[in-house]
């Protein structure tokens, strides 16, 4: 399996977290940081093994994404979807 692709599949799964919490009307604060922590590790190694400009949107979606607030506005979920619409560009 690809980098590529790992890296993407670790993002879909916290992004899923973040919708599960957002649904729920949960917490699962921490699990979705270790998430989180992973999707950047495995983004991170993408990036070295794979270097290509489609990384720079899931790249500046990781970035960004702990500046924005989740539950005071949309601004985290869209840019959440970016990131993911970014990843499905680097495993096309």
């Amino acid at each position: 399996m690809s980098a590529d692709l790992i890296a993407s599949l670790t993002y879909l799964l916290t992004m899923f977290l973040g919708i599960a919490a957002r649904i729920r009307s949960k917490k699962f604060g921490h699990w979705h940081h270790v998430a989180f922590a992973a999707t950047c590790l495995t983004g991170a190694i993408s990036v070295v093994i794979h270097p290509t400009m489609a990384h720079i949107i899931p790249a500046t979606a990781l970035m960004i994404l702990p500046f924005t607030r989740p539950r005071t506005s949309r601004v985290h979920d869209a840019v959440a979807l970016l990131g993911a619409i970014g990843w499905g560009m680097v495993v096309w």
